[in-house]
């Protein structure tokens, strides 16, 4: 199992439901729900990063995989 540390973002208040989203990992979805988005970002255990895509695109929150 990878161990990941937080990078950054700018978290979800901001993004509304309905929407643009991105989430990129070893295999990157668009998702039209952020809830969806945050359900399947929760779910990776990789490096990943979730994007609002709605105007310019914006980094919502990200995670790297750090070594041992």
């Amino acid at each position: 199992m990878a161990k990941l540390e937080y990078y950054g973002g700018q978290g979800y208040d901001d993004s509304p439901e309905d929407g643009q989203y991105e989430v990129k990992a070893s295999i990157t979805k668009q998702f039209s729900k952020l809830s969806e988005a945050i359900e399947y970002f929760n779910t990776l255990n990789e490096s990943k990063a979730v994007w609002d895509l709605n105007g310019i695109p914006e980094l919502l929150e990200c995670w790297t995989e750090i070594s041992n």
